[in-house]
């Protein structure tokens, strides 16, 4: 049985409930109490030996005479019917399976990780069918006009089972749980999801509407978190560190709403490193033994940093003058419609590098939705700042950050302690850190790994599974 189908049993059960205890006092609505558990027998129509014991409380009803409540034999009746009905109620608690009902509503494939893990332990739990229900998506222009429908369905992992949006009908479903990754509907200038799945929409068809957030977050300037409205309409936020709930709740997030369990893009790369993968086969012939430096570019620093693209292309030329080595390039996958959108002087001569390194013998331009088989692979990152910077501090490889100073401030708020990487700016050139990678050095690693661990929580693999039994917890308990 559906696990919202059991609630409103439940609740129609406390109604009737209440009417017995209002005929044990008045002697009055006999025929309805009557009524209300023939209908309840009616629903349970399945439920064999819970309706024998609906029955013998109907019996019990209908020997009940109005206007003799002072009489013995009333009360020993009604006292009766109360011990089945409490009977009855503990059977379909403990003894009907529940059939929890979750849907995970992705809409970039390449963001499918913030949710995968949890999607795997719910999968694998008896008591919980899975939907995935990747979503359609809308990319802006600079005046925020839509200018294309995008839809990635089709790019998910192979095992994972999906369903058309179009399909499942999550407004008659009414899912017990809804995952999502990306709950600033109408608000984000890059993108915008199908209205349809906006986060005030979704919030109508489920009692547990859960925002997994698609980034690992890093620092901010502030004490409070910039919000949309949108998360008002999400019954749970699921974040990484006390800090970081501190800075939802000091922007006016209610903290019960805030559950701190991790961040299972920390689960994606655990499980990355122990799956072992190998490089593509058109990637082996590029890299041949090589010493492989992974090149992330988010894009925080290409909005707010007007040297991102001199930054990007001095690394980017350093490695085709230094072909001993093999670059993997991955830039973030909304850069393009980054740079078209909000960046438009920088289009042309984006396009022109792009096509300088495709010739390029040393490099390869990973745009695809798995950054896993990059990491596997790589030796080392060089990364601004970003998400994936953040991550790769899990794989106990070289970390250099391009970041700027303000950073690294002591005053900053860190909601993931990424400081025990290198910095060009502090420490270490590209050059020098490549030479380090090559001699297989790193004398910060220990710091790197420890600092990173103590500053969020569940950094082992496990955010998937805790969340589900947390949110599993929450809607059984409630």
């Amino acid at each position: 049985m559906r696990l919202n189908r059991k609630k409103q049993i439940l609740e129609f059960m406390s109604t009737i409930e209440e009417g017995i205890d209002y005929v044990s006092y008045t002697g009055e609505m006999i025929q309805d109490c009557n009524d209300s558990l023939v209908f309840l027998s009616n629903l349970l129509s399945e439920e064999h030996e819970v309706r024998e014991l609906i029955q013998k409380a109907i019996d019990a009803v209908q020997c009940l005479e109005p206007g003799m409540q002072k009489e013995q034999s009333f009360i020993t009746h009604v006292n009766n019917i109360k011990i089945i009905v409490d009977n009855v109620r503990t059977r379909i608690i403990n003894d009907i399976k529940t059939d929890i009902e979750i849907a995970f509503m992705p809409y970039k494939a390449s963001m499918w990780d913030s949710l995968e893990s949890i999607y795997r332990e719910a999968e694998k739990d008896p008591n919980c069918t899975c939907y995935v229900v990747p979503i359609p998506y809308y990319e802006k222009n600079a005046q925020g006009e839509i200018i294309k429908f995008c839809y990635e369905g089709n790019e998910l992992p192979k095992d994972i089972n999906t369903i058309p949006f179009d399909v499942y009908d999550f407004e008659n479903r009414r899912p017990d749980v809804i995952y999502i990754h990306n709950p600033f509907d109408q608000y984000n200038k890059l993108t915008m999801v199908y209205p349809r799945f906006f986060s005030d929409n979704l919030a109508q068809y489920t009692d547990m509407l859960v925002y997994v957030p698609y980034y690992v977050a890093g620092s901010a300037s502030t004490p409070e978190l910039y919000g949309v409205p949108s998360f008002n309409n999400v019954t749970k936020i699921i974040v990484q560190s006390e800090i970081l709930k501190d800075a939802y709740v000091a922007n006016g997030t209610k903290a019960d709403k805030v559950l701190v369990l991790g961040s299972p893009k920390l689960d994606a790369m655990y499980n990355a490193l122990r799956d072992q993968r190998e490089a593509p086969l058109h990637w082996q012939s590029t890299i041949r033994n090589k010493k492989v430096i992974l090149f992330n570019t988010g894009i925080a620093d290409l909005l707010n940093i007007d040297t991102w693209f001199e930054q990007a292309e001095y690394i980017l030329n350093y490695f085709m003058d230094h072909e001993k080595y093999v670059l993997i390039w991955r830039p973030h996958p909304l850069t393009e419609i980054t740079i078209k959108t909000m960046r438009p002087q920088l289009l042309e001569i984006y396009v022109e590098l792009e096509n300088r390194l495709k010739k390029a013998t040393n490099i390869i331009i990973d745009t695809s939705s798995d950054i896993y088989q990059a990491v596997a692979i790589s030796d080392a990152i060089i990364s601004d700042y970003s998400s994936v910077m953040l991550q790769y501090i899990i794989t106990e490889k070289p970390v250099l950050g391009l970041l700027s100073k303000n950073k690294l401030e002591q005053d900053t708020y860190y909601y993931a302690d990424y400081l025990g990487c290198y910095f060009t700016n502090e420490d270490i050139s590209v050059a020098q850190f490549v030479d380090m990678v090559e001699c297989n050095e790193d004398f910060k690693k220990e710091e790197r790994i420890s600092r990173f661990k103590k500053s969020v929580v569940h950094a082992d693999g496990t955010c998937g599974q805790r969340i589900h039994q947390v949110i599993l917890n929450e809607i059984t308990n409630n």
